[in-house]
């Protein structure tokens, strides 16, 4: 038995470091993780404090291991860009027990800015190379900036995620809270996720055979693809959002390009879609996205093809825009445009090289 890692049952002192022990460790205090991620494959971590500046640093584990998260976690006060959660490996499961928090107490960062100024703010949910792994009932609480950032994985389902940053709405402190960003990533399922922020609820920026389905999105930017392009990896192609409801955000649906930039956007598929007091765009698809803001004059770099939206519908304010898209000539092609019914604001007068088919 090391420090505060409490062996379930019997470990041997001395195990083989080519047979790692299946044995179960209960953590209750970050300095014995790492021995608990050599020794054992059933991990539980109960209600600790990681300190401030450190990471919960799950990177390590063995192989088929998993890790259930039973109590309180909290964070130390730092300016960090963090992560706080750090989760690699292949054929892990990550688990949440009803009562669990992965509490970020973001309100000691929050300052209006998010990411863009002011103080330096750690993400949260680092999900990087996981392979064949699944990420079930988390609850996240009040993230400083973004909470789960999934890159380069393959074969991860995510179901059951809570991300409560309702506390951010007061006096608009919470920003860029992205619920879930997707870069480089194949065969990533999100299901059931429960999202209340003040950015995306998911952000596609890159990757291929992406699932987000049945899940409930309040207060924030929308589901969104893109920003696409500008980085290494600026291909975005079979993305199917379903059966979701958007709610009290300020978009629906959203597809966003970088001008000038360069990649492609193409076999997006969003179906069964219920929007509910949308207070700028009920769908938006613009290629001029530049900066944060849009420059107002659509590039063709990052073609956006094989687009599908059925079964929409839903109310937007009466100062928002139901529908607005700005394409650039040729580069938007063979969209499917079927039962979109937006209603409650305005049409926009600014659509561009709207597809054939389509209604703006």
């Amino acid at each position: 038995m090391l420090g505060l890692v409490f062996l379930t049952i019997f470990v041997s002192l001395n195990p083989s470091p080519t047979s790692p022990s299946s044995s179960s460790c209960t953590v209750t205090s970050i300095e014995d993780l790492a021995e608990a991620t050599k020794n054992c494959k059933d991990i539980s971590i109960g209600s600790l404090t990681v300190p401030a500046g450190k990471t919960l640093d799950l990177t390590s584990l063995q192989a088929g291991t998993t890790v259930t998260f039973t109590g309180v976690v909290s964070f130390g006060y730092k300016e960090w860009t963090g992560p706080l959660v750090d989760v690699g490996g292949t054929n892990i499961k990550i688990v949440g027990a009803s009562g669990s928090v992965l509490d970020g107490d973001g309100a000691r960062w929050w300052d209006t800015k998010g990411g863009n100024g002011g103080k330096k703010k750690p993400k949260f949910f680092a999900a990087h190379g996981l392979k064949s792994s699944t990420i079930t009932g988390i609850t996240l609480k009040n993230t400083p900036v973004q909470a789960f950032s999934i890159s380069g994985v393959s074969d991860l389902t995510v179901s059951g995620i809570t991300v409560d940053n309702k506390d951010g709405d007061v006096d608009e402190l919470g920003h860029n809270t992205d619920a879930f960003d997707v870069g480089s990533s194949d065969n990533v399922v999100i299901t059931g996720a429960t999202v209340y922020n003040q950015d995306d609820c998911l952000a596609v920026n890159s990757g291929r055979n992406i699932r987000f389905a049945d899940c409930f999105c309040s207060g924030g930017h929308g589901v969104s693809i893109g920003s696409v392009g500008g980085r290494s990896d600026n291909e975005v192609n079979g993305v199917t959002v379903e059966n979701t409801s958007i709610v009290d955000s300020d978009n629906g649906i959203r597809i966003k390009t970088i001008s000038g930039a360069t990649g492609s956007v193409k076999n997006v598929k969003y179906s069964g879609i219920t929007l509910k007091n949308i207070k700028k765009n009920g769908i938006i698809i613009q290629q001029d996205y530049q900066n944060g803001k849009p420059t107002g004059t659509p590039t063709d770099g990052v073609p956006i093809t094989d687009l599908t939206i059925s079964d929409v519908k839903g109310t937007v304010d009466s100062s928002a825009t139901e529908i607005y898209i700005l394409c650039a000539k040729g580069a938007c092609s063979n969209w499917s445009w079927s039962r979109v019914d937006i209603s409650g604001g305005e049409s926009s007068l600014k659509c561009q090289n709207v597809p054939d088919g389509v209604a703006c």
